[in-house]
């Protein structure tokens, strides 16, 4: 009867119906086959990034080891700075593809909710504030490349704040189990949603992104033999 009196409208009527009835039956199998190529299409995607960053954390390794730090302070404080921020790197890249796609609900929102933390607990200024200030003096950097990296690191920090105030009540609640209200816990849990962080998420990436392009090209710059000379020249004044 409903069939007969569907066919009786109009052609959007009954292709509305129609749409709507598909959803129904089809929707979460086709969201779950969605997950499943998406997931799997992130992770051979990132798969070249994370040789890139274990490459370039093995470089940063072995060339601060081998640095002279009598005659290169400045240097060797950089190594560690980058070397700081390829770890936090490493760590995001690699949970990346499970809190964007995972198929297993639980498994993405877990590694949703460590992806946010290491992002909320990375904080750049434990490894520059004002050992930055000496770098820039006995490295003698361009103005240029100073005010870019000055430049990406408040990029980097404003990003990371705005993560860290929409994130503090997760982080309390349900990555360490603070919350003693189970059912507040899993509501905090559950009503976590990817989609409504993806604008902070996104705008950290490109911080994150120009930091490191800043980082290499600021190393570049302090490999150069007038910064070493000159790096060489203020650390034996300053002995």
């Amino acid at each position: 009867m409903l069939k007969s009196r569907l066919f009786e409208k109009d052609r959007v009527v009954q292709e509305r119906w129609h749409r709507m009835n598909f959803h129904r039956k089809y929707s979460k199998r086709l969201k779950s086959l969605f997950l499943v190529r998406l997931y799997i299409k992130l992770k051979l995607e990132f798969r070249a990034k994370d040789i890139a960053i274990n490459k370039a954390i093995a470089t940063t390794v072995y060339e601060a080891k081998r640095l002279d730090a009598e005659l290169f302070p400045a240097t060797k404080e950089f190594f560690n700075i980058g070397l700081y921020f390829l770890l936090a790197e490493r760590d995001l890249q690699a949970l990346k593809a499970d809190a964007f796609a995972h198929p297993n609900l639980s498994k993405r929102s877990i590694a949703l909710r460590t992806l946010l933390l290491t992002i909320y607990e990375w904080d750049m200024g434990k490894v520059t504030g004002r050992r930055m200030h000496n770098i820039y003096q006995m490295t003698n950097l361009s103005d240029e490349q100073k005010n870019e990296l000055v430049s990406a690191l408040k990029d980097l920090k404003k990003a990371r704040k705005s993560i860290e105030s929409k994130f503090a009540l997760v982080r309390h609640s349900t990555i360490a189990h603070r919350e003693p209200n189970a059912l507040a816990q899993y509501e905090t849990i559950e009503h976590l949603d990817l989609m409504k962080l993806s604008k902070e998420i996104s705008i950290f990436y490109i911080a994150s992104n120009r930091l490191l392009k800043a980082l290499v090209s600021s190393l570049l710059e302090m490999r150069t033999v007038p910064s070493m000379l000159h790096q060489i020249g203020s650390s034996k004044k300053s002995a």
